[in-house]
């Protein structure tokens, strides 16, 4: 049977005990779960790797796990890619970034853009999405998501990182092209797309924009599909 696997704050020693103490995940493993004494659980610290653990004691305010064994990280694509995603409706944001965290993604920037009918996220739910994709998918580090910032002040900020945004009115992607960057930073535009003021930003930043064909896709959706085009393997 498939054993639940969980983020946890504490740092997981190999071959000790670790208390855990929070309460959300402690009503989630005696009330949700029905989890009991001598049950095991996967945890992972966001350090890379992931620990099969004996309950070795649950009470309602503190559970210990035993450490049994260390478990091969889980694998990592080999690009980082830092999603750039202009705001947008709360569910189909929502959406966006439970998806991007499965597919591997390293980062989440929400960006208010011109046509942004958004003009700031719940950082908090947004953090606990990433958490729960992060244990789901069997990823060992949960994505970094910033605040929402405007499109000038995100360029602006970046320094190393290949940058190229997204447009049904760019110029072809082409993947190969991008395939040995190891670090790339994406834009995502709004519903409606981006601006001609902000198409104009790109230009004179020297920032690619790039089509993903002649479909009209829904912001969350293109998204999904970037990441997707750039993380997974061929």
């Amino acid at each position: 049977m498939r054993l639940h696997r969980f983020f946890v704050e504490e740092k997981i020693v190999p071959g000790s005990s670790v208390a855990i103490t929070d309460a959300k995940l402690l009503h989630q493993w005696r009330n949700v779960l029905r989890l009991k004494a001598g049950g095991e659980v996967i945890l992972f610290d966001g350090s890379g790797m992931d620990y099969r653990c004996e309950l070795t004691r649950l009470e309602k305010k503190e559970a210990v796990c035993g450490v049994l064994e260390e478990m091969k990280e889980s694998a990592r694509p080999a690009q980082t890619l830092v999603l750039f995603a202009s705001l947008i409706k709360k569910d189909s944001f929502e959406w966006l970034l439970e998806k991007a965290t499965e597919l591997g993604v390293s980062e989440i920037r929400p960006v208010i853009a011109d046509r942004s009918e958004v003009k700031n996220i719940n950082l908090e739910r947004g953090r606990d999405i990433l958490k729960e994709a992060t244990e789901q998918s069997g990823r060992g580090s949960i994505p970094l998501l910033r605040e929402a910032t405007e499109l000038l002040t995100a360029v602006k900020e970046q320094s190393g990182m290949s940058l190229l945004a997204f447009d049904r009115d760019g110029k072809p992607f082409k993947k190969e092209e991008w395939n040995k960057v190891t670090n790339i930073g994406a834009f995502i535009g709004p519903e409606g797309g981006w601006s001609a003021r902000e198409l104009a930003l790109f230009g004179e930043q020297h920032i690619p924009v790039c089509s993903l064909g002649t479909s009209t896709l829904r912001a969350e959706t293109a998204g999904v599909a970037v990441t997707a085009l750039l993380l997974l393997q061929s």
